[in-house]
């Protein structure tokens, strides 16, 4: 619980910092008829290994001019300040002076965030065009700026829903399974204290009294990992993110109030859960059987329903609305009925044990198997809940992941040809000449124009027609056959008949408009040195663009794998809390039924039979929880991971998922039966 609400009072801690630093950071903009301009900027984008960034094009009307937060000095034309984070990044690429000599780093005043991507670029003389950019007084507004990660990241109320439904809940469970482990015992002490005549304040100080030590014992693990983040900016685990430690210092008496918060919410569930059991107890054995019949047979027609419903209302081709809701009701449908599935099953395989235990003469299986037949439900409820657990978490990753038919057909590209074919956009006038003379040997340039008739035209030198297998004297050809490099680029880029014509590029002066955009292609197929040829487009244009086909899809792509990777991170967590929590309650179920068993250990002398028992009633069920549960998961999951679905099954996370289940499967075998094993040697005699 403390883990929980320190998640959400953090969460809320970094989003009020990026609001404080995103509006100092805003420019104030003034129209073009006003004067007092202190500088110009104008905001473009780049890229880094599909991660877009920010970058800033300033320049400041004289050395007095206002520096953005987080800029010590000014840099000089053709010169950049860089943020730590992009700085890295681009040194991984290759060099870091892609935008000019980087001549400083953007402090954490400037950033949003710790590792936040973005750069202050001074455009050199022959390169600025202060047509294209926009006149700023200065720095720092009411609202925050929308540059950098505001553009990308997610809103607070996401992040606050994710935490509450993957966290928050699991730890709600674990702790009323925490409040009624082993409450059989303390039941039968809280009936006898109110015969006794002690009120409610007594009991409720007699449990509080009984559960003070260990609340208080994670108390301060929870106090102590609080204090811990904050002595220094810190990375979230599986996530690329960094915490800012000034925002948890800032948040400090908050944070450390949620702590509270979590013994509060956990001594009252104590005193609540803890109740005087009147009923009556009979010592004759009783099942506690109570399966749903009809919810056991239509499960299987739910699973049909989400798994072969989309398809017979045409599957992806499918209106998406009428998908959605035939996928969403198999799915829950499937999860709502599948413990009443589960139950059986249990039964079932209790009597296999019986009839395997009486057979081969093994205790152990004959009292498991008569465990499962009288009381299913403690098996079941197991189970269940680590089967939809594991269930619920891939729905979210494989909604997370889901990328529209642009995305799709953007990485389908990208694994054809790859980076062989480069697109180059840019502001303002564009220094064709000289970026053409930079270009590095073997690397062509084209220019994109449009005709009359609304047609593409590909113009460049006989060099480049001839390296994508085109003809130099014959002019105004259509050409998208031979070259695999050229299909591509008709199929982005060209008419309905999937055609482009190629032609010579005209040396008429009068004939040299501004191109729409250019294309580099190599002599040959291969991948283009795309950080060189950002460097040199840095050089001679003003905030180029340059991507391959489809990259602005693949940019968005990566965008929607950050927020997934919180929601699998937040998942993964909900999902230990919830096997933790049905371990435990297994476990406690199987404590309380071991000491029944302890005068036959004593007479047999065997400590073998509680091990034997234990792989049954807590070992196989669990383990088979997680397998049962990924195979769900997995089968659930196929509208959405076949062609047309657009989602990816994150192998990784689910693996990881079930090897944390059949982790705990050892761990709790081995505590139940070694526990149950030592409590049989204490066993006496005595007249109950």
């Amino acid at each position: 619980m403390a883990v929980g609400l320190v998640s959400l009072v953090a969460g809320f801690a970094t989003f009020d910092g990026r609001e404080d630093r995103g509006s100092a950071r805003a420019p104030r903009f003034i129209s073009q008829s006003e004067g007092g301009t202190a500088l110009l900027w104008r905001e473009t984008f780049d890229d880094t290994e599909n991660y877009q960034h920010s970058v800033i094009l300033i320049e400041p009307s004289s050395k007095s001019a206002p520096l953005p937060p987080g800029v010590d000095a000014w840099p000089k034309p053709g010169q950049a300040v860089l943020s730590p984070g992009l700085r890295a990044a681009l040194s991984d690429e290759g060099g870091a002076n892609r935008y000019g000599q980087v001549v400083g780093s953007i402090s954490a005043t400037g950033l949003e965030v710790p590792g936040e991507r973005l750069a202050y670029v001074r455009p050199a003389p022959g390169v600025l065009d202060k047509s294209s950019m926009l006149k700023v007084a200065g720095f720092g507004t009411g609202t925050r700026a929308s540059m950098g990660d505001a553009l990308r990241v997610q809103t607070l109320s996401s992040y606050t829903f994710t935490v509450l439904g993957l966290t928050m809940l699991p730890a709600v469970a674990m702790i009323v399974v925490a409040a009624r482990s082993g409450s059989a015992g303390r039941d039968r002490r809280t009936a006898l204290l109110r015969a006794l005549g002690a009120g409610r304040r007594a009991r409720a100080m007699v449990n509080m009294g009984e559960a003070v030590a260990p609340i208080a014992l994670g108390a301060l693990l929870a106090a102590g990992l609080v204090a811990a983040s904050m002595t220094a900016d810190w990375q979230v685990p599986l996530v690329d993110f960094t915490v800012a430690v000034t925002d948890l210092r800032r948040w400090a008496p908050i944070l450390f109030a949620a702590v509270l918060a979590a013994v509060v919410s956990v001594l009252l569930a104590v005193i609540v859960l803890h109740r005087a059991d009147t009923r009556s107890r009979s010592t004759r054995p009783h099942t506690t059987d109570r399966r749903s019949k009809w919810a056991m047979w239509l499960c299987p027609l739910m699973l049909l329903l989400a798994v072969r419903g989309p398809d017979l209302a045409g599957g992806s081709q499918a209106p998406p609305l009428v998908f959605l809701t035939i996928y969403v009701l198999g799915v829950l449908g499937t999860l709502a009925t599948l413990p009443a599935v589960i139950a059986s099953a249990v039964v079932g395989v209790g009597r296999l044990l019986v009839r395997y235990g009486n057979r081969t003469g093994r205790p152990g299986a004959l009292i498991a198997g008569r465990w499962n037949m009288t009381h299913p439900g403690v098996t079941t409820r197991m189970i269940a809940s680590i089967v939809i657990a594991i269930g619920l978490i891939t729905q979210v990753q494989l909604w997370s992941s889901r990328l529209g038919d642009p995305i799709l057909e953007a990485q389908a590209t990208h694994a054809r040809i790859g980076d062989s074919i480069l697109t180059v956009d840019a502001l303002g006038q564009v220094n064709v000449d000289g970026f053409t003379s930079a270009l590095p040997e073997g690397v062509h340039l084209l220019q994109l124009t449009t005709s009359q008739q609304g047609k593409p035209i590909l113009r460049g030198n006989c060099a480049a027609l001839e390296a994508l297998a085109a003809s130099c004297h014959t002019p105004d050809t259509n050409h998208a056959r031979g070259d695999a490099r050229l299909r591509e680029f008709a199929a982005w880029y060209g008419v309905d008949d999937g055609r482009i014509t190629l032609a010579q590029l005209d040396d008429n002066p009068r004939r040299k408009d501004t191109p729409e955009s250019l294309v580099l292609i190599g002599d040959d197929s291969g991948d283009l040195p795309v950080a060189q040829l950002k460097g040199i487009a840095y050089q001679h244009l003003l905030g180029p663009q340059v991507i391959p086909l489809g990259g602005e899809w693949l940019q968005g792509a990566k965008d929607l794998r950050n927020p997934a990777t919180w929601v699998l991170l937040m998942g993964f967590t909900g999902v230990s809390f919830l096997a933790l929590a049905a371990a435990l309650n297994n476990l406690g179920d199987f404590l309380r039924f071991s000491r029944s068993l302890a005068p036959l250990a004593v007479l047999t002398s065997r400590r073998s039979l509680f091990f034997s028992t234990a792989s049954w009633t807590v070992l196989v069920p669990l383990a088979a929880a997680g397998l049962i549960g990924a195979f769900v998961a997995v089968w659930l999951g196929t509208p959405l991971t076949q062609p047309g679905g657009g989602a990816s099954l994150s192998w990784p996370v689910l693996t990881a998922t079930l090897l944390t289940v059949e982790a705990l499967a050892l761990l709790f075998w081995w505590w139940g039966s070694t526990t149950a094993a030592t409590t049989a040697l204490r066993w006496r005699p005595t007249a109950d």
